[in-house]
């Protein structure tokens, strides 16, 4: 506006001198720059522009988006001021002010000069007029609360910033990229869970708005990607809402000491293992109408039975005899004793180079077995992720259905009719699994289950191909249970 007065000011010194010189050419040229110069006058440089304005200088807008055209103030306000939404609204703006980052939008009033109608924030007006007047509010009980965040906030100042549209229209774009939605990445993106739980770990922002409940879930999954025991296309796939939903069970049976991080008292090995098993069960099947095993629909009884198998399963860290310390920020103080009662193997599965451990061994006479088990020894996770998925899934079959011949219950039937039969048979023996073993053995054939025979066949039928942490997991579960079968076959 200051560059626009000089302009108008230089053009009235310009015509004046033109004047002066007389003549018809002259005259015609002061013509011209005249028209020039009520045009300038008209057009405004800009199309808006920073200002601060009297509080009591602002009106609503007649016409509002969030109701119907009124031209009546008092009903506006009434309007809003009755919405539980103000009130929030009102309580964050007594305790932090106006958002610098969200100011009033603001056009001079037709018919009130130096008044202003606001365009884009008359809720905010409503919130703010009715702090600094509690009177105003339409209900005795809406009074009474205004009133009370009034007197413990800040109070409303008599300027305040906004941004002066000098055209009516001109406004329009800037609310259509605020209020209706992203527009393929024009408008406002909103946050998901995800967004607001990684904007949380910053710290909190005031009382109006608590801390994250999500807090906890994003840092498991953040250390766990971190860590290598997902990768972050399998972070993708897993609900940080489901994850939450099942923490308050299974923290106990994770070795979580706390509901806000990673902090824990386990061995390192054993606090991954069981981490990792509880997010690759919850990761998302990626089959029509096939749940996970942890997933958003689940009772509270369900989630109580998942912990207890994570426990039964032998999944749950045994030693927790550290220093209660956070792995996504540094390993425990005291390192974990070698060789001590239930400590687990010194390679966690997620670095292992190759699909089976060497340690594993086949004790029955069986070319076929041992061929695979030898493949299976010298296959990298990483680099053959069909191949893995596929020895996981044949071993598998071929150990039950061996079983199944030995002990004549039967080879007929589809894979969970096998293993039930030889589930029922094992259990009925002299040497019964141990619940843990028994359970491997039954989610076998549960096809929502990541280590399921289902599962494992569904690569073979075009479906997607687990990564190679999902097959070296696999394995661990499986291995148990296989190394039990076996020993039953000596």
């Amino acid at each position: 506006m200051a560059e626009n007065a000089i302009g108008v000011k230089v053009l009235s010194t310009l015509v004046a001198v033109l004047l002066c010189q007389g003549g018809e050419v002259w005259n015609r040229v002061a013509e011209i720059m005249e028209a020039e110069m009520v045009q300038a006058k008209q057009v405004p440089a800009l199309e808006h522009e920073d200002v601060v304005v009297s509080f009591n200088l602002l009106h609503f807008d007649p016409v509002n988006p969030r109701g119907e055209p009124e031209t009546d103030e008092e009903k506006i306000r009434e309007l809003f001021g009755a919405q539980s939404e103000t009130l929030m609204l009102a309580t964050h703006l007594a305790e932090h002010g106006q958002n610098p980052l969200d100011r009033l939008g603001i056009i001079e009033h037709p018919r009130l000069p130096g008044h202003f109608v606001i365009r884009e924030g008359n809720r905010r007006l409503c919130a703010m007029q009715l702090l600094r007047d509690p009177d105003r509010a339409p209900t005795e009980a809406t009074r009474k609360s205004f009133q009370k965040i009034a007197d413990a906030g800040k109070a409303v100042p008599d300027e305040v910033p906004a941004v002066l549209f000098h055209e009516k229209h001109k406004a329009r774009v800037w609310m259509s990229v605020k209020h209706e939605g992203p527009q393929g990445g024009l408008g406002t993106l909103s946050w998901g869970s995800n967004e607001k739980t990684r904007f949380n770990r910053e710290g909190e922002t005031g009382t109006t708005r608590p801390k994250n409940p999500n807090r906890q879930a994003e840092a498991l999954l953040t250390y766990a990607v971190k860590e290598g025991l997902i990768t972050p296309e399998e972070r993708n796939l897993i609900a940080l809402t489901t994850i939450h939903r099942y923490l308050p069970n299974v923290r106990t049976a994770l070795a979580l000491l706390n509901k806000e991080d990673c902090t824990t008292n386990a061995r390192p090995d054993e606090f991954n293992s069981a981490l990792q098993r509880f997010l690759r069960d919850a990761k998302d099947t990626g089959i029509a109408g096939v749940k996970a095993v942890v997933h958003s629909r689940s009772s509270s009884e369900e989630r109580r039975d998942y912990a207890e198998a994570l426990r039964q399963e032998g999944v749950s860290p045994v030693n927790r005899d550290q220093p209660p310390y956070d792995p996504s920020l540094a390993r425990p103080a005291k390192p974990a004793e070698k060789g001590g009662a239930g400590s687990k193997s010194a390679t966690h599965p997620s670095r292992r180079p190759k699909l089976i451990p060497s340690s594993f061994s086949v004790t029955v006479k069986d070319n076929v077995l041992l061929r695979l088990v030898g493949e299976g020894k010298k296959l990298h996770p990483d680099e053959a992720l069909f191949s893995c998925n596929y020895l996981n899934r044949v071993i598998l079959e071929r150990i039950v259905h061996l079983y199944a011949t030995k002990y004549g219950v039967g080879r007929n039937g589809d894979f969970a009719v096998v293993m039930q039969r030889v589930i029922d048979h094992a259990k009925a023996s002299e040497h019964p699994p141990t619940k843990g073993v028994a359970n491997v053995l039954t989610k076998t054939a549960d096809k929502r289950t990541s280590y399921s025979y289902e599962l494992m066949s569904n690569p073979i039928h075009g479906g997607s191909v687990p990564s190679g942490s999902d097959n070296r997991a696999n394995w661990e579960t499986l291995q148990p249970a296989l190394e039990y079968l076996l020993s039953r076959m000596k």
